[in-house]
């Protein structure tokens, strides 16, 4: 009661004339942590007929993201961070409604079966023609939606729903679960473009993997100038693709709202950035 209390007076003082008690608020609601955001909003209907509604679930919104943001952030600094965390914190930054948990587990799900037959025991190739045959035959991961135009082939969340994805979403899937099934695929960069690639012990690369023809294998160029030679990408690369991919999208949809959002995770990336 007595932080509820704390909340509605805080919340109550969101548009004060006075734009030095506005940053204070802003700045102590934000210390009380992530959980308050969704006590504010149970306690946002007490608040009606002191402050606009729609004003007031803006900033609410605008906490919201502050705290998925700083946690980006802090993904970001981790040096070897996991592909799904970071795709899922890009994802609830313009999904906060997201059930983070119910992916990870279908995701862990459709690994478990691959597992199953993935064996240190088989070559690289076997074990990558086994893993192909799930993703593609058994799961029915495919390539749609070349232009890159429609959000349901675009947020790796409806893409893990539906199985269908643009060019960016389904390597991205494939990558996710290489990762929960120990296979070292990686992207390998070079310039502004990536290549999905199995490595050897040594991360030197044995092939190269086409995803979009049902992951047929293919060997690379050998002999470029040390300059020109491509190097493995962590998955932060990865979650860089995904954030501008998203970005591209929303900008060719005119829609400022989530441009916005897509703007401000991409500052946390810097000037990390992999495609045009």
């Amino acid at each position: 009661m007595k932080r509820d209390t704390l909340l509605i007076s805080l919340l109550s003082l969101i548009d004060d004339t006075d734009k030095s008690v506005r940053d204070t608020v802003r700045r102590k609601l934000t210390d009380l942590g992530e959980d308050a955001v969704e006590e504010m909003e149970r306690l946002a209907p007490q608040l009606s007929d002191k402050i606009d509604t729609n004003f007031l679930n803006c900033f609410i919104d605008e906490l919201r993201l502050d705290h998925t943001l700083r946690r980006l952030k802090n993904y970001l600094s981790n040096p070897d961070p996991l592909l799904m965390d970071g795709l899922l914190l890009v994802t609830e930054a313009i999904r906060p409604e997201i059930d983070k948990v119910k992916y990870i587990s279908m995701v862990q799900d459709i690994a478990d079966d691959m597992l199953a037959d993935i064996s240190d025991n088989r070559t690289a190739v076997e074990n990558l023609e086994i893993f192909n045959y799930i993703f593609y035959k058994r799961i029915g991961f495919r390539h749609v939606d070349e232009s890159v135009t429609k959000r349901e082939n675009a947020i790796i969340t409806d893409v893990l729903d539906s199985k269908m994805g643009n060019i960016f979403t389904i390597p991205l899937c494939y990558f996710i679960l290489a990762r929960y099934t120990g296979l070292p695929i990686y992207p390998v960069i070079k310039g502004r473009t990536f290549t999905p690639a199995f490595l050897g012990n040594r991360d030197d690369v044995l092939f190269y993997i086409n995803i979009f023809k049902e992951g047929l294998i293919f060997s690379g160029k050998e002999g470029e100038a040390e300059e020109n030679r491509p190097r493995v990408g962590l998955d932060r690369a990865l979650v860089s693709i995904y954030a501008d991919h998203l970005n591209y999208l929303f900008k060719a949809d005119g829609d400022e709202v989530l441009l916005k959002v897509m703007e401000k995770v991409l500052e946390c990336f810097g000037n990390e950035r992999y495609i045009n």
